[in-house]
């Protein structure tokens, strides 16, 4: 699973905030995929509890938002939450 994340117009924890949001309102509509939205709530939810955004705002000034550097958010084979800025992995905890 891989989540792009749009930082120009906002800091990365507003954003994941965002998509959180809209991925619970569309899990509620009629027909959802449940599984992959169970699944992205899930990945979302434990970002929102654990990450140190404060940190990540002071150490990569892009996640403070107003930025168009690319950023992904994602799970890789280990079943680890983790995160790119311009294709470089950052530790996000």
């Amino acid at each position: 699973m891989k989540i792009i994340l749009d930082l120009s117009k906002h800091c990365i924890e507003t954003e994941i905030k965002r998509f959180y949001n809209q991925s619970v309102s569309k899990y509620f509509k009629p027909n959802p995929d449940k599984a992959g939205l169970e699944r992205e709530i899930e990945i979302l939810r434990e970002v929102l509890e654990t990450f140190d955004f404060k940190r990540l705002r002071n150490t990569y000034p892009p996640f403070g938002g107003h930025h168009n550097d690319y950023v992904v958010l994602g799970v890789n084979d280990q079943n680890k939450i983790i995160l790119f800025l311009n294709g470089k992995s950052i530790e996000p905890i």
